[in-house]
C-alpha cells in the first residue's frame, strides 16, 4: 500500500539493509505514518530502511516484517538445505508440470553435486498446504463432530413434531374432510416446523458471538488464521441456510406422516389419542436408533481422543521440567560480532548464576521439544560413508552444566568440564538413540565423529565421543526422538542461545532479574517469549488438548440429547400405552412387570442403536488415525467402556417414564380410555 517491493539490489552484500513492514507493525507502532517509507527501523540492533508496508489482511503464517535473505547465507555452502522456495505457476501450467520440473531440476543439482544433493529432490505443492495441512483434519473432525450432534438434535425435534402430530390426527382429519389436499396439510406443518428451526437458529447465532469469544479464549496459539475467526456475514448466511435446512429435515418426516391420515380411525376414535400411535411409535422407535447410534460414534470417537490425549501427556519427555525457566536471547547487529559472543555469554552465566535460588545455569541452542537443525557426520571405522550418503543428526550446541540444569541423566562417560577448552581437541556428546544405532555391541567412547557436509572451516574436523546421555524430545511429544550430538559452545559458538535456569523454587519470580542481567550488559537485546519448562511441554500438547476438550464436549452433549430422545418416546409411549398398560394393571400386572415391559423397549432400542453405532463408529474411526497417538482405532478397551457409559445413561433415562407408568391408576386409566 506504500513504497516498493524488493530489488535486486537489496540482495547483494555490502547493500542497504532494508525492511518491508506489515498494516499491523505500521499502524500500531508508527500510527500509520503516511510518511514511514525512508524511515529508518532498528532490527536486531541494526538500523534498516523502511522500503514498504503490505496491505491489510496480508499474512504469511503470522509474519509482520520482511527482510531480503542474508547473502552471507552463500558462505554456509549447499549443504544448508533449509529454505522453501515460493513460486507462482505460469498461465496453463498445472501442478504435476511443475512438480515434474522442479524433480528433474533436483536430479541434475545431485547429478552434478553428489556430496550436498544425494537423495535431495523437490515436491511442488499448493501453498494452502503448507499454510493449513496440518488443521485440516483436526478441523474435519470437529465439524463432523458438529453435524453429528446437530443430527442428534435433529432426530429430537422430529420425534417431538411426530409425538405432537399424533393427538392432532383428529384435527388433521377434519381439516381433510373439509377438502385440505395432502400437500396444503404437509406445507403448515412444514410451516411450523420451520418456525421453530429459525427461531431456534436465531438464538443459536446469539449464543455464537459469545461462544466464539471463549473458543478463542481457550484456543491454543499458532492455529492458521485464527485472528480471522468471527460471525461475521458469512456464518450468518450459512447459519440461516441451516436453519431452514434443519426444519424442513426434521419437520418432512412428520409433515408427511401427518398429510395422509386415516379418515375413519381419526373421526371414529373421538380423543385421538390413540390414533396413528402405532404408525408414529414405529417412525419415532427407528429415529431414537439412529440417535443412539449418533450418541455412540460421537462418544466413542471423544473415547479414543481423551485416551490418546492421556497417552501422550504421560509420555517420558526425557527432562526434567520442573524450575527450569527458558530464555531465548539472539546477539546480532552491529553492536555484536563472533569475538563478542562468547565473553557476552560467558558473563551473563557468571551473573545469573550468583542470583539467589539459582542452582544452575547454562546455555543451549534450542531448548527441549524444539526442533533444531541437522547435519551430516561420518563415523570413522564404524560408519563411513561417501559424501551425500551420510547420516544426518540433530546439533545442539551447549555450556558445561547443560545437562544438570535440563535434568537429563547421564548415562555413560561424562559432561562437558573444565577440561574441554575452545581450542583444544574436538568432544561431542551423544544422545542414547544414536549410541544405540551405530554403537550396538560397541563402546562409543572409544570412537569419534567427522565432519560431514557443512560443520564450518574454522571448526574441528574431528569429534571426541565423551559421554551419552538420555534421550530428548526435540519435535514434539508425539514424534520419535532423533539423533543427536551435543558441542561444546565454546567450540561451536553460535550467537542466538537459549539461557537455562533451574531454580530452587518457582522460577517466574526470577524473570525480572535475568532481564536487568542482560540489559545491563547490552540494552538492545529483546528478551521476549520467556517460557518455564511447564509451560513448554503444556504448549507442546496445546492443539491436541484443544481438540480432546472440544469433542468430548460434544459428546457429552450428544449423550444428553439421545438420553432426552430415548426419555422422550418411552414417555410419550406411555401417555400412547395407557389404557393397554391399565388394563394390565387391571387383570394383575404388578409395578415391577409395567417397569419390566417399558425399560425392555427401551433397552432394545438402546441395544439397535449400540449395535449400529458401533458399526459406524469401526467405518468412521479410521479417517482420524493420524489424530490418535498410541491408540488404535479400533481400540476395544476404550470403545468399550465409552459405549457402556452411553448404555448405562440411556438406560438410567427409561426409568422415570417406566416408574411413572408403573403408579398409574388403572381405574383412571380405563375411564379415560
Amino acid at each position: 500500500v506504500l513504497g516498493r517491493d524488493f530489488l535486486p539490489e537489496d540482495d547483494r552484500i555490502g547493500g542497504e539493509r532494508v525492511v518491508v513492514i506489515g498494516h499491523g507493525v505500521w499502524k500500531d507502532r508508527r500510527g500509520a505514518d503516511p510518511g514511514i517509507v525512508g524511515q529508518s527501523l532498528r532490527l536486531d540492533g541494526e538500523a534498516h530502511t523502511v522500503v514498504g508496508v503490505m496491505p491489510e489482511g496480508f499474512d504469511w503464517l503470522g509474519a509482520q516484517l520482511w527482510l531480503p535473505i542474508d547473502p552471507g547465507h552463500a558462505e554456509d555452502g549447499r549443504g544448508m538445505h533449509r529454505l522453501l522456495p515460493l513460486a507462482r505457476l505460469g498461465a496453463g501450467v498445472s501442478l504435476d508440470q511443475a512438480d515434474a520440473e522442479m524433480k528433474a531440476v533436483a536430479a541434475r543439482l545431485e547429478s552434478e553435486y553428489p556430496e550436498t544433493n544425494t537423495d535431495r529432490s523437490a515436491r511442488v505443492e499448493p501453498i494452502t498446504e503448507t499454510i493449513v495441512g496440518n488443521a485440516r483434519t483436526p478441523v474435519l473432525m470437529l465439524f463432523g463432530a458438529t453435524l453429528v450432534v446437530l443430527l442428534i438434535a435433529g432426530v429430537n425435534v422430529a420425534n417431538l413434531l411426530l409425538a405432537r402430530a399424533a393427538p392432532r390426527a383428529r384435527e388433521v382429519a377434519i381439516r381433510a374432510t373439509l377438502g385440505a389436499g395432502r400437500r396444503r396439510l404437509a406445507r403448515q406443518l412444514l410451516t411450523e416446523s420451520l418456525v421453530l428451526s429459525l427461531l431456534g437458529g436465531l438464538l443459536g447465532v446469539g449464543l455464537a458471538f459469545l461462544g466464539v469469544k471463549l473458543l478463542l479464549a481457550a484456543a491454543p496459539a499458532g492455529l492458521p488464521r485464527l485472528d480471522e475467526v468471527s460471525v461475521d456475514a458469512r456464518v450468518l448466511g450459512f447459519a440461516l441456510a441451516l436453519a431452514i435446512a434443519t426444519g424442513l429435515a426434521c419437520g418432512l418426516l412428520p409433515a408427511f406422516s401427518a398429510s395422509q391420515p386415516d379418515l375413519h380411525s381419526s373421526l371414529k376414535e373421538g380423543t385421538g389419542q390413540q390414533t396413528g400411535g402405532r404408525r408414529h411409535g414405529r417412525w419415532s422407535d427407528t429415529l431414537v436408533v439412529f440417535e443412539v447410534a449418533f450418541a455412540v460414534l460421537l462418544v466413542g470417537g471423544a473415547g479414543l481422543l481423551l485416551r490418546s490425549f492421556v497417552e501422550l501427556r504421560s509420555v517420558d519427555p526425557g527432562f526434567h521440567e520442573r524450575q527450569v525457566v527458558a530464555v531465548p536471547l539472539s546477539l546480532k547487529g552491529d553492536i555484536f560480532n563472533p569475538e563478542r559472543v562468547l565473553p557476552f555469554y560467558d558473563e551473563l552465566l557468571a551473573r545469573v548464576g550468583d542470583f539467589p535460588g539459582v542452582e544452575a545455569a547454562a546455555l543451549g541452542y534450542y531448548p527441549p521439544l524444539e526442533g533444531g537443525w541437522e547435519t551430516s557426520f561420518d563415523l570413522p571405522g564404524v560408519h563411513e560413508r561417501p559424501a551425500g550418503q551420510r547420516p544426518e543428526a540433530r546439533i545442539r550446541p551447549v555450556t558445561p552444566g547443560y545437562f544438570r540444569t535440563v535434568g537429563i541423566p547421564l548415562l555413560q562417560g561424562r559432561e562437558f568440564d573444565e577440561r574441554d577448552l575452545g581450542d583444544g581437541p574436538g568432544v561431542v556428546v551423544i544422545n542414547e538413540s544414536f549410541a544405540h544405532t551405530f554403537f550396538e555391541g560397541r563402546d562409543p567412547l572409544e570412537h569419534s565423529v567427522r565432519k560431514g557436509n557443512w560443520w564450518g572451516e574454522d571448526r574441528p574436523s574431528e569429534y571426541r565421543i565423551v559421554g551419552v546421555v538420555g534421550d530428548v524430545k526435540m519435535d514434539g511429544m508425539a514424534e520419535a526422538t532423533p539423533w543427536a550430538m551435543y558441542f561444546l559452545h565454546e567450540q561451536w559458538p553460535f550467537s542466538d542461545m537459549y539461557l537455562l535456569v533451574r531454580t530452587a523454587g518457582d522460577p517466574h519470580p526470577t524473570v525480572p532479574a535475568i532481564r536487568d542481567a542482560v540489559w545491563a550488559l547490552e540494552p538492545e537485546i529483546p528478551v521476549e517469549n520467556v517460557q518455564t519448562f511447564t509451560e513448554m511441554r503444556s504448549e507442546a500438547v496445546a492443539e491436541e488438548r484443544f481438540q480432546t476438550l472440544l469433542v468430548v464436549g460434544f459428546a457429552a452433549l450428544a449423550l444428553v440429547l439421545a438420553c432426552v430422545g430415548v426419555f422422550g418416546v418411552l414417555s410419550h409411549s406411555v401417555a400412547q400405552r395407557g389404557g393397554e398398560i391399565g388394563i394390565r394393571m387391571a387383570v394383575g400386572a404388578r409395578a415391577a412387570d409395567v417397569v419390566r415391559l417399558v425399560v425392555g423397549k427401551g433397552a432394545r432400542l438402546v441395544a439397535l442403536g449400540v449395535a449400529l453405532g458401533l458399526a459406524v463408529t469401526f467405518g468412521v474411526t479410521r479417517f482420524i488415525r493420524s489424530l490418535l497417538f498410541q491408540v488404535s482405532p479400533m481400540e476395544p478397551t476404550t470403545l468399550a467402556p465409552a459405549t457402556l457409559l452411553l448404555a448405562i445413561v440411556a438406560l438410567a433415562a427409561c426409568a422415570i417414564p417406566a416408574v411413572r407408568a408403573s403408579r398409574q391408576d388403572p381405574v383412571r386409566a380405563l375411564r379415560t380410555e
